[in-house]
Parts: structure tokens; sequence; C-alpha cells
């Protein structure tokens, strides 16, 4: 039976009363504001996607086509293929946007080869989304980070997720933090990681610090977390520690996922068993990629105090076990954990990147004071002459009008072949972020004239960050792989040491 616009209202109207008489917020479902998920794709992203779209209207930005093209059941996600590492793009995609939640990580691959270590990749990406969401007045930024624990040691991966806290409150935008550890849930690479040691092995050795405890949280209470700090960025500035009620070692972990498991596997800890070691190994016995098993295990947990704070006051009552949360996110017919909403667009996507057939290279530089981006640029170009002599030379292109760098062209000695032409994009670029788009040369592909070289400034000018983004190079690909690329890596490394000596 189809009801009446006055009987609709009708049935409202109570509703509206008892949440209002309950203190209960309901979302204007007309005027909703618009939350923009970057990292939508993940196991927590596409999780959160769905229970925020019951109230909000959602873009989900995913860097994968694969995952973009088909148009999602739930008509108030729109999923949208973005290129974070293209501030212009980015900046395009969070337009109209009064929310956003970053979720973002570097592990998966955005080319098919990637010259950058992961920290500088995220510190890149996190610099761009704070730049595209201050350029578009976003009220708010939520940002899932990492337990921090209480010492002076703390692995590159968590120091890589202080770098991401840092770049997002750089340029004005509130931003909220909630830190969380290990984040249980469907598809969740730790607990997969856990899930898959415990099917292969009756006996599993341990590192000394598998017995240091930590305080792992269900998906569904992180998912809480967010809802709860959403859209009040006035209340909830700053980090928040979260946690899950149990406080529990990684080996009492182990010990739980093979009882749920209904496997019996013998536990031994090692007084002494390097991280390195313990990586490769899980690596080669659950076939889990070296990108994704490395991080887990150098974050393994450190006895963790979790700062007392209103969110997580909040999520206390009713947090789930961590039994129970590891229990709902298994396959106990196949005894294995559920997939992770990804993995159906792997082999697309990796197809697509080996198709392409480009090249990413990020450097981390450190500043010298005084400087910016723009001087680095032209003084790395004038650098590259002097320090290459034998075999190319560089010609500085130059404004007749005002003297200002216009593009530089790198030239093969013998010769005097055109090897790689730049133009510096003076629109797009400003003192502390330079553009050059790379548009010919005989080292460059040209039918796809993409790629470019930048010189950005990050963390107020500590570091600048020379990358190149979407270079196609004309060489075949695996001569490509033994020339250009190893003599751009070295090339780059050597300018690292010669700023390094000009900042001491």
């Amino acid at each position: 039976m189809r009801l009446t616009p006055d009987q609709q209202t009708a049935i409202r109207l109570p509703i509206h009363d008892i949440a209002r008489r309950e203190g209960i917020m309901l979302p204007d479902t007309e005027h909703a504001p618009r939350i923009t998920i970057a990292g939508a794709s993940g196991f927590i992203g596409t999780a959160l996607c769905r229970e925020l779209a019951r109230d909000y209207p959602v873009t989900a930005l995913t860097r994968s086509q694969a995952r973009a093209q088909p148009p999602d059941p739930d008509t108030r996600i729109t999923w949208r293929h973005c290129d974070l590492y293209d501030l212009a793009e980015l900046t395009h995609a969070l337009k109209d946007c009064d929310y956003a939640i970053y979720l973002v990580h570097s592990l998966a691959p955005s080319s098919r080869l990637t010259q950058a270590a992961p920290r500088d990749m995220d510190l890149i990406l996190a610099d761009n989304f704070a730049r595209a969401a201050a350029a578009n007045g976003i009220r708010q930024i939520l940002f899932v980070s990492g337990l921090m624990p209480d010492t002076f040691r703390i692995s590159t991966l968590l120091w890589s997720r202080r770098e991401v806290e840092m770049a997002l409150t750089a340029h004005g935008v509130p931003v909220t933090i909630l830190r969380a550890g290990l984040v249980v849930g469907p598809g969740g690479s730790a607990c997969r990681l856990m899930v898959e040691l415990v099917r292969r092995i009756g006996i599993i050795t341990l590192p000394p610090n598998a017995r240091t405890r930590t305080r792992p949280i269900a998906l569904a209470d992180l998912i809480r977390a967010i809802r709860h700090t959403l859209g009040k960025p006035e209340q909830f500035r700053g980090h928040y520690d979260l946690g899950g009620p149990d406080c529990i070692s990684y080996e009492d972990m182990l010990r739980t996922t093979a009882r749920l498991l209904g496997l019996k596997r013998r536990f031994l800890t090692l007084p002494w068993l390097p991280s390195a070691i313990v990586a490769q190994g899980a690596r080669w016995i659950t076939g889990t990629p070296t990108d994704l098993v490395a991080p887990v295990m150098e974050s393994l947990p450190r006895d963790t105090r979790l700062r007392d704070n209103p969110v997580q006051r909040f999520i206390d009552p009713g947090a789930i076990p961590f039994e129970q949360a590891l229990n709902d996110a298994l396959d106990h017919r196949r005894k294995r954990l559920l997939p992770n909403p990804r993995q159906p667009i792997h082999q697309k996507t990796r197809a697509a990147l080996r198709q392409a057939s480009r090249v990413r290279s990020i450097q981390r530089i450190i500043q010298p004071p005084g400087q910016d981006a723009a001087w680095v640029a032209g003084n790395y170009f004038r650098w590259l002459g002097d320090c290459c002599r034998p075999f190319v030379k560089t010609t500085v292109l130059t404004d007749p009008h005002t003297g200002e760098d216009t593009g530089y062209q790198v030239h093969l000695r013998p010769g005097g072949h055109l090897l790689l032409q730049l133009e510096r994009d003076s629109q797009a670029g400003t003192k502390d972020r330079q553009i050059h788009r790379i548009t010919g040369g005989l080292l460059a592909r040209k039918e796809a004239q993409r790629g470019r070289f930048e010189f950005q400034s990050v963390l107020g000018g500590r570091y600048t960050m020379a990358a190149i983004h979407d270079f196609a190079p004309s060489l075949p690909w695996y001569l490509y792989l033994w020339s250009q690329a190893v003599a751009h890596l070295l090339v780059m490394r050597r300018y690292q040491r010669h700023l390094a000596r000009l900042a001491r």
C-alpha cells in the first residue's frame, strides 16, 4: 500500500519527537553533508561506506579503475577514480565535500615500477590531501592512525603514521586522529597473517616481543568511534587512543585463533629472533606479499597504555572482545579469514598497471634552511649537468622578459641528442610546489606524455620530496629497468647527499 505525503509525515513526526526527547540527533537526509572517504576500497573503508551511506551521501575515492567503473548498488555511494598523487585531480574530487575521512596507505601498488620508500609515498599523499581539503574549505579531516608506544623506540611504520598526522594538520583544516592498534575484521592484513600462520604451521616460533600486550579493536567499534566524532571538529580536534576491552599479547591472539579454527598448535617463544627472519618466514609460509608482511611484523604489539579520552569512554560500553570479533571475521567452513573486499579487483588492477608500464620514483631531500621547493628544483637541474658531465648536459630555458626558468632540456653530450625535455607548469606551481611536465625527448614515450617531475615542500619546509609521477619510458621495459631506472636512482641518491651537506 502506498502512503500519501500526509500519512508519511504523520509517521515521521513521532520518530523525531522521540529522538528530540531522548537527545538523539537524526540526520536531515535531504540536506545531509557529503562525506568523502579516501582509501574506500580497503576493509575499513568498504565497511565504513556501507555504514555512513545510511545517513549521508558518500563519495568513495579509489586509485583502482576496476573498482571505480561498475556503479555501486547503493545509490548513495558514488565511486570515483582519483590519483591522490595528482593534486589538481584530488582537489577536483573533493569539490562539494563537507567532511573527509582519510584511510589511505601506500602498500598497494600504484605503478608498474615504484622507486620509493612507503613512508615517503605516505607523506606525499597526506600532504596532497591536506592541501586539497584546505582548497575546498573542508570542515574536518578524520584520520585512522596507529597507537604510539610509550617509548623512544618506534617502528618505521608507526613513525610514518606520525608523519602523516603532522602533514594532515599542516594546512589549517581541523583534524581528528583516531589512533587504533590491530583492527579485527574481515579482510584485515594483520588478521589474515595470524590466521594463515595458524593454519599452515604446527609449531609456531615467536620473537620475544610477541608476549607484550596491546588492545585490539573490533572493526565495528572503530566505525562507532568514527561516527561519534564525524562532523564535530570543534569537539574532537587532536588525537584519541582507541582499543577494545581486552589487553592481550600477540601470542595469546594466535592461541585464540587456533582455538576458534579447531586446530592444535604448539607455540615456542625464542629469546632472540630477528624480525627480518620472522617476516621472510611468514611471507614464505603464508604467501602474503613482502610489502604487507614487513609492516605487520615491524609493528608487533608493544606494551601500550591507552590515554583516557572521551572517544574511548564512548565505545567502552558494549565494546566487542577480541575473540568475538575474530570469530565473526572467520569463514569457519574454509578455516580462513573472510576475504578482503579489494581481493576481486587485485588481478585487474595489476594487469592495468602492467599494461600502462609507468614509473613512480620518490626521494626525500633535506631542504636547506631558508630555501623552498622552487630553489631545490632550479638547483637540481643545474647540479645535474655537473654531476653527469661526461655523459649528459643540461640546458636551462628562461623567459627573456622575466628571467625565470621555464623548463629544462637534458642532452646526450656525444651527438647532442635530446634525451628529455621538461616544461615548468607556472600556473599550477607555487614556491613550495614545482611541477615540470615531461613533454619530449628520446627517453619518453611520445604517445603517453603524462609524466611529470615534481618538487614539493612538506612538513613546514623540513623536506623537499622530488617525485617522478606517471613517467612512460620509451626504452623496452627490462632494458629500462637495468639502465635508465638504475641511473636515475643513483643520481638522486647522490643529490640527496649533496643537499644534506648543504643543510648542515
